[in-house]
């Protein structure tokens, strides 16, 4: 994958490749689903940030657009819809989980609670 930048949906299995990588590579994890489905389980180190919060577009545009940041929801929607919105704010690395949460555990990748 090297040093691929963009705004991009991968599948699960290379987004898995990409947050195995040591630091300063690594990744921003952002959830974007709600609290309760984040309970639920979620991939190792993410963050969860609701994307029906009020806020939501707001806490996005403080964030840091020079890092790179693997966005998923439950099948794909919002994940792409966040990665869009993140685009047109200027972030230039975001991936996107194709098929989001759902696909990730469909392809037998470890999740936490």
């Amino acid at each position: 994958m090297g040093k691929e930048q963009g705004c991009r949906e991968l599948s699960p299995k290379e987004c898995f490749l990409l947050i195995s990588k040591p630091e300063p590579d690594r990744c921003i994890i952002l959830d974007v689903r709600t609290p309760s489905e984040f309970s639920e389980g979620h991939l190792d180190g993410a963050e969860n940030l609701d994307y029906y919060r009020p806020d939501f577009k707001e806490k996005i545009t403080e964030r840091d657009k020079t890092r790179r940041y693997l966005v998923y929801c439950k099948k794909g929607v919002r994940g792409r819809k966040t990665m869009e919105f993140m685009q047109e704010c200027g972030f230039r690395d975001v991936i996107n989980i194709s098929g989001g949460f759902e696909n990730w555990k469909a392809s037998g990748l470890p999740i936490c609670k």
